[in-house]
């Protein structure tokens, strides 16, 4: 029998943590969801839910007293349409600074630098002041152009390693089979680096659902994302922990359905491995 180095077992003991970091808090939100509220608050907290005090009463409540689906639906519009557009923004700049010579692209570079060092909370007066002199306030076409061009700076700086690595030995010998510069890109290099943009796309996706600044800034109630609703779960005398346990579980759903799903495409994506 073969005795695991001790490296391994380290490798294995810190997946472990990790994996249970990672986990734990979600596994805690879904057991306070099935509790009634007077459970909660108990001084001695049940670990996992006993069979004889589960209830759905909190998803209940939200499901029928509240509009959670249609503030779901809200983000997963808004996020899917705004990753698109980051992505097929981000592409042709990380594109021409990996593929190209030109005077201004060291200076593009720096720009892309200067744009990630910015936070994000130092834009959200100025817009407030253009969007609502704009009547574009709680407007989906404001939240989607908001995510979507927000996240140009980062994923383009995200996407040029890939570009980088990119051999232009394919471009070259397509342009010599006499194809255009978009027959290149759409024939050659988004087929080759598609595990690429799935990933990119997934993890945009995944970050601009899950904030909150720009979605509490900009919306009220049309255009309303699912993380402020949350929010507004507790009212001015309760916690209602059990209810804002099942919101997040409800809010989450999407997100942990599109990573399991895309899963393998993110993994080959990032690491050039492939999950079997």
């Amino acid at each position: 029998m073969r005795i695991p180095k001790t490296g391994t077992i380290l490798q294995l003991l810190g997946v472990i943590l990790i994996v249970f970091l990672a986990l734990f808090p979600l596994y805690w939100m879904f057991n306070v969801s099935l509790l009634p509220e007077a459970e909660v608050i108990k001084t001695h907290p049940h670990y996992y839910p006993l069979s004889s005090i589960i209830t759905f009463k909190a998803y209940k409540d939200l499901i029928i007293g509240s509009s959670i689906f249609k503030f779901v639906l809200n983000s997963i519009i808004i996020v899917f349409l705004a990753s698109l557009i980051t992505l097929f923004l981000s592409f042709p700049i990380a594109y021409s600074i990996a593929k190209y010579n030109f005077k201004l692209k060291k200076y593009l570079q720096y720009g892309i630098i200067w744009l990630l060092a910015l936070p994000w909370v130092v834009y959200v007066l100025p817009i407030f002041t253009i969007v609502s002199k704009l009547n574009l306030l709680d407007t989906h076409i404001l939240m989607i152009m908001l995510y979507g061009f927000s996240g140009i700076p980062l994923f383009s700086w995200f996407i040029l390693p890939f570009m980088y690595t990119f051999p232009s030995e394919l471009i070259d010998a397509g342009r010599l089979d006499g194809c255009s510069e978009w027959s290149i890109v759409v024939r050659i290099v988004i087929p080759a680096l598609k595990n690429a943009f799935i990933a990119v796309f997934i993890l945009r996706f995944v970050w601009a659902y899950n904030d909150l600044l720009y979605s509490l800034s900009f919306t009220f109630n049309k255009a309303k994302m699912i993380m402020p609703a949350i929010l507004e779960i507790p009212g001015y005398y309760e916690v209602p922990f059990a209810k804002m346990s099942a919101g997040g579980i409800l809010a989450v759903l999407p997100i942990l359905l599109i990573v399991i799903i895309f899963q393998k495409y993110v993994v080959s994506g990032l690491t050039g491995r492939t999950l079997k």
